[in-house]
């Protein structure tokens, strides 16, 4: 770190004043950082997410999806549970075109 020869109020003063516009500046730099990845976030988690795909030898973002265990699995269990209420969907009408 480097060090500052502080004699008096006056220099202590002028660099109190150097380390707070030193602060302002930092805070403009990183609210405009921040305005542009607020800006830009859907293009830079695509850009993310297709260059792992394409790194992969896969341009598919499904196939990419559907490497993520959880995510196969959530899938398993909501087709399960769709099939079976489709099959009770499908024995209800049955039933009811055997009543008639």
């Amino acid at each position: 770190m480097k060090k500052h020869n502080i004699k008096d109020l006056n220099s202590l003063d002028q660099y109190i004043a150097q380390l707070e516009n030193k602060e302002q500046q930092l805070q403009q730099q990183m609210s405009g950082r921040w305005q542009y990845f607020k800006s830009d976030f859907g293009g830079i988690l695509r850009a993310s997410i297709l260059h792992k795909a394409n790194a992969e030898g896969r341009s598919s973002f499904i196939y990419w999806l559907f490497k993520i265990p959880e995510f196969n699995n959530t899938v398993g269990k909501t087709a399960e549970r769709l099939t079976i209420k489709l099959e009770n969907l499908l024995v209800n009408w049955i039933d009811k075109i055997s009543e008639k």
